[in-house]
C-alpha cells in the first residue's frame, strides 16, 4: 500500500489493617475483576492524542517535516457505536490519512483490521466533506498509510509487512491490503525514534517498567519507578509530572486488561478458575494498596484510577 520514507487533598485514607478474608474474595464471574475498557484511553492513545505529539510522530515516519499543527486533524475512531471499533491513531493532513496501531501482541490480523477502520475513517472523511461516490465524477480521497508500532516481548524484526491476500481462502489477483510493522523496542530502528521524541520516551518508559518487573517488583511499583526514572532522565518530564496519576491508572488498567483477557482464555478444571480468580483478586487488591500509598489516594480515587465497575468496588472495599 505505501512504503516507509525515512522512515503511559492529601488522602484522608485510615489505616485499618484488615487482613484479606478469602471467604470475602469477590464472586466476580470466571474472568476475575471487571475492568472497564472505557475508563481511560490506553497511554499511547493518551499521549498522542496531542496533535504536536501526533505530528511528530507523522513526520518521522514519512520523512517530512511538517510544522504547522493547525493543518493536522485527529480523526481517531472511538467506542461509540460500534463497541469493536476504535483505533489508536489516526491523522489527517495534506490529502493523506494515517493510522498508527500500538501492539504489543504478534497479530497477522493487522491488514484485516486496517482494511475494516479506514473503511469506517473515510465513510465519515466522505460525509464531512458532503462527497458524493454515486456521482459520475471521481472522488479524490486522502492517501491512506497504515502503521502498526510494535513493543512487544517476542522477537520481532525492525520491519515487516503485512498483507491481506495472505489470509485469502482462495487467490484473487489484484487486490491487496498491506499494514507496515515497525518495532519499537529500545534498538530497533533508531532513527525514528530519534525523530520523535515522544514515540522514544513512551519506549523508554515501558521498557523500564518491565525491567522493573524482571528485578521482581509488582506492576504498580515497577510503574511508579519507572515513572519517577524518567522525569528525573527529562524523558516525557512535563507530561508525566502534570499527568502522573493518570499515567499510573492507565498503565495499571492496562495490565489488569491483559490479566483479565488471559483469565478468560484459561482451561482446566474448576479449582485451577477458582485458583485465577483469588490470585487476579489478590493482585488488583495489591494494586489499589500500591496506589493508595504510592499516590496518596484514598480507595476511591485509587479504585477509579483502575477503571473497577461500582459492583466490584463495593466488593474491594471489604478487602481493604
Amino acid at each position: 500500500m505505501m512504503s516507509m520514507r525515512h522512515d503511559t487533598n492529601q488522602s484522608k485514607r485510615h489505616q485499618n489493617s484488615r487482613k484479606i478474608r478469602k471467604s470475602k474474595h469477590p464472586e466476580a464471574s470466571d474472568a476475575g475483576p471487571h475492568v472497564r475498557r472505557d475508563h481511560k484511553d490506553r497511554l499511547f492513545c493518551d499521549l498522542f492524542s496531542n496533535k504536536q505529539n501526533a505530528l511528530s510522530l507523522f513526520n518521522a515516519i514519512n520523512g517530512t517535516d511538517y510544522s504547522d499543527v493547525d493543518a493536522l486533524e485527529i480523526i481517531t475512531l472511538k467506542d461509540v457505536v460500534y463497541l469493536t471499533m476504535h483505533n489508536d491513531l489516526a491523522v489527517c493532513i495534506y490529502d493523506q490519512m494515517g493510522l498508527f496501531e500500538q501492539q504489543s501482541t504478534i497479530n497477522p490480523n493487522m491488514p484485516l483490521r486496517g482494511l475494516l477502520y479506514f473503511a469506517r475513517e473515510y465513510e465519515g472523511w466522505l460525509a464531512k466533506n458532503q462527497k458524493d461516490i454515486y456521482g459520475k465524477a471521481l472522488v479524490r480521497i486522502p492517501a491512506p498509510q497504515y502503521y502498526v508500532l510494535y513493543n512487544g516481548t517476542e522477537q520481532m524484526p525492525e520491519q515487516s509487512t503485512y498483507r491481506l491476500s495472505d489470509a485469502f481462502a482462495a487467490p484473487a489477483e489484484g487486490c491487496e491490503w498491506t499494514v507496515r510493522v515497525l518495532n519499537i523496542n529500545p534498538g530497533n530502528n533508531p532513527e525514528l525514534l530519534d525523530k520523535c521524541e515522544p514515540l522514544k520516551g513512551y519506549t523508554t518508559l515501558i521498557a523500564l517498567i518491565r525491567r522493573e518487573q524482571e528485578a521482581g517488583k509488582e506492576i504498580a511499583e515497577a510503574a511508579a519507578t519507572a515513572i519517577d526514572t524518567c522525569i528525573e532522565r527529562n524523558i516525557l518530564r512535563d507530561y508525566l509530572i502534570k499527568h502522573k496519576a493518570e499515567v499510573t491508572g492507565m498503565i495499571l488498567t492496562e495490565y489488569n486488561e491483559k490479566l483479565h483477557e488471559k483469565t478468560l482464555r484459561e482451561e482446566g478444571r474448576e479449582e485451577g478458575r477458582r485458583e485465577e480468580r483469588e490470585r487476579s483478586c489478590q493482585q488488583m487488591t495489591e494494586a489499589v494498596r500500591s496506589l493508595m500509598e504510592k499516590l496518596d489516594l484514598s480507595a476511591e480515587e485509587a479504585m477509579g484510577l483502575l477503571g473497577l465497575s461500582e459492583k466490584d468496588r463495593a466488593q474491594y472495599r471489604d478487602l481493604l
